[in-house]
């Protein structure tokens, strides 16, 4: 692999949807402890004309669920909780389903639970741009019976990934964004990655998310849209997400949790029809062209991010945007066929 040139190559990938005047992205790409490529793109932001740098940070959304699933399996090594007991005595005012649904159902996103994140839904609640995980958890209770009966289908689930946060701030006696601070951000020396409990908190190297609307870009506010719950709260830079690959899977330090508390977060879930769905405890499960990958993507207002571990190649593809609109799996689709010459 000739990295003049694939930093060449990747660079054209990227300027068919990014230039010096656009929102951006900071991108790292390793092979073992090697840093191949770590490299910023396009403005932080457009008003100021700052760029984006690699120390700079974004919202990472739904990349967050494979830390909140990391709470749960610390909590789980606590004694605290099971992840095949009902939900009943975290949400004793909640439906009927609280009866039978489980955490480990919550984690692999088969509850039934109904999305919050659905953008009729989201409309609806007139509070959305400040409502807090309190009165998001009265939002979801509200939404009634289950949309069906858990582990007979795979849909994806912000509102399990609420309640989940919720699990944790119960057990612990902390709120979500303290727990990961002191058990896996202060641990892992991951210093500029923060999570949120609220819209008074920002990170103070957090760029300007922007959304592409018709030929132009707009700034997007400062809400809970954006911030989001334990679902998509945390905010981090590319070094931070590259310190956690390393914990996940260069590392056999039992410093959060032992190692085979961790492999079970790599392991596919079945439904009960026998059928994979693809999806551990906060990660997607799956190769790419034959490349055996551990990856999530996220995606919230103004921000859009993606982390890839090729495991058997020993590589972390980690890129963070502040570009909503951008043709994500396209423009990763052709990165990773340069990195792999496909």
């Amino acid at each position: 692999m000739q990295l003049e040139t694939l930093e060449k190559r990747i660079d054209k990938v990227v300027a068919e949807d990014m230039t010096g005047s656009t929102p951006g992205m900071s991108l790292l790409l390793t092979k073992g402890e090697d840093v191949l490529i770590r490299k910023a793109y396009g403005l932080s932001d457009l008003e100021s004309g700052r760029k984006i740098t690699c120390e700079d940070q974004f919202v990472i959304a739904s990349n967050t669920k494979q830390f909140t699933c990391a709470a749960i399996m610390m909590l789980k090594e606590r004694g605290l909780l099971d992840y095949d007991e009902p939900i009943a005595r975290f949400f004793p005012d909640f439906p009927d389903y609280r009866e039978y649904v489980t955490v480990r159902d919550l984690m692999t996103h088969v509850s039934g639970i109904r999305e919050y994140f659905e953008e009729n839904e989201w409309l609806k609640i007139p509070d959305s741009a400040t409502a807090d995980t309190k009165r998001m958890l009265e939002i979801i209770k509200g939404f009634g019976d289950l949309t069906f009966k858990p582990r007979t289908q795979y849909s994806y689930c912000n509102s399990a990934y609420v309640m989940l946060g919720a699990i944790v701030e119960q057990l612990s006696g902390m709120s979500f964004g303290t727990f990961l601070k002191k058990n896996i951000f202060e641990p892992l020396g991951m210093d500029d990655t923060i999570a949120p409990d609220y819209l008074n908190e920002k990170g103070a190297k957090l760029t300007e998310g922007y959304l592409a609307k018709d030929g132009s870009f707009v700034k997007q506010p400062y809400n809970m849209a954006l911030v989001g719950y334990a679902d998509g709260n945390i905010q981090s830079t590319v070094d931070d997400l590259f310190t956690w690959h390393r914990y996940l899977y260069m590392s056999d330090s039992e410093l959060l949790f032992r190692r085979e508390s961790l492999a079970e977060a790599f392991k596919d879930n079945y439904l009960l029809d026998g059928s994979a769905t693809g999806y551990g405890f906060g990660f997607f499960l799956g190769d790419y062209k034959g490349h055996r990958e551990i990856w999530h993507t996220g995606g919230t207002t103004g921000f859009i991010s993606r982390a890839s571990r090729f495991v058997d190649d020993d590589m972390s593809l980690i890129m963070l945007t502040n570009y909503e609109g951008l043709p994500k799996n396209a423009m990763y689709e052709r990165i990773a066929a340069e990195i792999f010459e496909i």
